[in-house]
C-alpha cells in the first residue's frame, strides 16, 4: 500500500457505542440512531480499531437543543425527514468518557447531568453552524474570531466575512483522523466576498491567523446540500492557499455515506479528495486508486503542488462523460494551461455509492487536522501538529453541471441552489453588510439589488 492517501472506512455500531464521521444537527432523545456511518480512516498497512468497529471509545447522542438566537426549545427539533436513503445523517455524536464523566466533545446532557471530566468546561454554543445550540465538553469555551479585516491575502477571496446561514458551509459534527479533547471546530472559516461586496455562499475560506490556538481538528461539510453523483456532468471551482506547509490540509474533497461498507477499500468508496496535502508536503488530487483494482484504469497521486503555496490562483475540473468516466484537470485561473491530474475509468459503475441500483448522495468537505492522530491517517499522510501554521486557504466559485437539463438542486429558493452551473449573476451571492464606518461609501458605490 502507498503511504499517504487519505481514505474512509466503515465502523460498526453496538447499541452502547456509534462511531459518527459527519452530520450536524442534534437528534432529538429516543430518536432513532443510524447503524453506522462513514469514518474518514487513513491507513498505512494495518486496519485501524475505528476502521474495524472495535474502538474502545463509545459516543453518545446530545440532547440538550436550543432554538434560534439561543432561546430554549419547548421540544426537541425533529430530523430532517426529506432527505433520500442513505445520506449522511445530521447527527451530533460526543465522546463519554470514563469514571462518570463526560469526556471531550460530549454533551454533558447527554442522559440527564453527566458533569465533564477534570480539565473540561460545559460550552454552550452553536457548534455546527445550523443555529442548534447545545452543551460540549470542550478545554476551553472559544468565542468564534471576527473575520480578518482588510485584505486576506489571496486573490480569489479578497475580503472574507462570517459564513451564516445562507452558506452551503457548515462545521462537521466528528472525524476520524484527527483527535482532539476541543472537539471539532470552525472557529476559523469564513466566506468570501468580492470587491463589490456581494458574498460567495458557496466558498470556503480557512485563516488559521485568526485564532490564537491553532491546534485542534478543524472540519467543514455541506450536509444540507448532498447531490447524486449520476446527475453530475462537472465540478468546478477555483482555489489557492498560502502558508500551509507542514499541515494535513484539504481544501475540497468530496464525500458519500456508508463508505464502502462491504470491501473497506478507498479506491471503492467513491470519495475524491480534490485537493489534499497529503503526503506533506505535496498537494495532490487522490481516488484511492492504490487499491481499486482498476489498473492503469485509475491514475492519481501526482504532485501537482506543495503545501508553502499554491504559486497563484487555480481553477479545478472534475468532469464524467457520458461513459461515467471521471476525469480531474488542473488550470491557470483563467482556464488555460490545463493538465490531466487524475482519472478514474467506469467511475459510476465500479465505486459503491452509484452501483448495484444504489445512488447514495455526495457532499462537499473541507478540513485541517492538526492536532493528533486518531488512525493510521496521520502517519500515512506525514501529518505534524503545527502550533504556529499560518495556513490560510480559500476554495470559491464552486458549481455543479447537471448532465441533463435539470438543474442538480432543482429547489431554486434553497441556498444549495447556488451551486448549479450558470447561476452566479442571480444567485450565487447577497450582498455582505458593510462595517459601519464603510456603509455610507458603500451605499454610493453599490448597485441597487431588485
Amino acid at each position: 500500500m502507498v503511504p499517504g492517501r487519505a481514505l474512509y472506512c466503515f465502523a460498526a455500531a453496538s447499541s452502547a457505542a456509534l462511531l459518527l464521521r459527519s452530520g450536524v444537527a442534534a437528534l432529538p432523545e429516543g430518536g432513532p440512531a443510524p447503524a453506522a456511518l462513514g469514518q474518514r480512516c487513513a491507513k498505512e498497512d494495518t486496519a485501524s480499531e475505528a476502521c474495524t468497529g472495535q474502538s474502545g471509545e463509545a459516543e453518545e447522542v446530545g440532547l440538550l437543543q436550543h432554538l434560534r438566537k439561543g432561546q430554549p426549545s419547548a421540544a426537541p427539533l425533529s430530523p430532517a425527514t426529506d432527505a433520500k436513503p442513505e445520506a449522511s445523517p445530521s447527527v451530533v455524536f460526543g465522546v463519554q468518557g470514563k469514571n462518570g464523566c463526560t469526556g471531550g466533545n460530549g454533551d454533558p446532557y447527554a442522559s440527564g447531568h453527566v458533569p465533564c471530566c477534570a480539565g473540561l468546561e460545559e460550552c454552550l454554543g452553536d457548534w455546527h453552524g445550523t443555529s442548534t445550540w447545545s452543551y460540549l465538553c470542550l478545554e476551553t469555551c472559544h468565542e468564534a474570531p471576527p473575520p480578518p479585516s482588510g485584505d486576506t491575502g489571496l486573490s480569489i477571496c479578497p475580503t472574507a466575512t462570517t459564513m451564516g446561514d445562507a452558506s452551503i458551509w457548515n462545521v462537521a459534527a466528528h472525524t476520524e483522523s484527527c483527535r482532539s479533547s476541543k472537539g471539532i471546530l470552525g472557529t476559523p472559516g469564513f466566506k468570501c466576498v468580492d470587491a463589490s461586496g456581494i458574498a460567495d455562499t458557496t466558498s470556503i475560506f480557512v485563516d488559521m491567523n485568526t485564532v490564537q490556538d491553532k491546534v485542534g481538528c478543524f472540519v467543514w461539510e455541506t450536509n444540507d446540500c448532498q447531490y447524486s453523483m449520476k446527475n453530475v456532468k462537472q465540478i468546478d471551482f477555483d482555489v489557492e492557499w498560502f502558508g500551509c506547509d507542514n499541515l494535513w490540509m484539504a481544501p475540497l474533497w468530496l464525500f458519500s455515506y456508508p463508505w464502502a461498507p462491504v470491501t473497506g477499500r478507498q479506491g471503492l468508496s467513491g470519495e475524491v479528495d480534490l485537493v489534499e496535502e497529503c503526503a506533506v508536503p505535496h498537494v495532490r488530487t487522490n481516488l484511492g486508486c492504490y487499491n481499486a483494482g482498476q489498473g492503469n484504469g485509475c491514475v492519481d497521486a501526482q504532485n501537482w503542488g506543495q503545501g508553502a503555496s499554491s504559486s497563484g490562483p487555480k481553477h479545478l475540473t472534475m468532469s464524467l462523460d457520458d461513459g461515467g468516466n471521471l476525469y480531474v484537470q488542473v488550470c491557470a485561473i483563467d482556464r488555460t494551461d490545463c493538465r490531466q491530474v487524475a482519472k478514474y475509468v467506469n467511475y459510476i459503475g465500479t465505486v459503491y455509492p452509484t452501483t448495484d441500483g444504489r445512488d447514495n448522495l455526495y457532499k462537499f468537505m473541507s478540513d485541517v487536522f492538526n492536532d493528533e492522530g486518531k488512525d493510521g491517517g496521520w502517519s500515512g499522510c506525514k501529518a505534524v501538529r503545527n502550533p504556529s501554521t499560518t495556513c490560510k486557504y480559500a476554495a470559491t466559485n464552486i458549481e455543479v453541471t447537471s448532465n441533463s437539463n435539470i438543474p442538480v438542486f432543482t429547489d431554486s429558493t434553497s441556498k444549495c441552489y447556488t451551486l448549479n452551473a450558470n447561476t452566479k449573476q442571480q444567485y450565487k451571492g447577497v450582498a455582505s453588510p458593510p462595517a459601519p464606518q464603510q456603509q455610507q461609501q458603500h451605499e454610493e458605490n453599490t448597485p441597487k439589488q431588485k
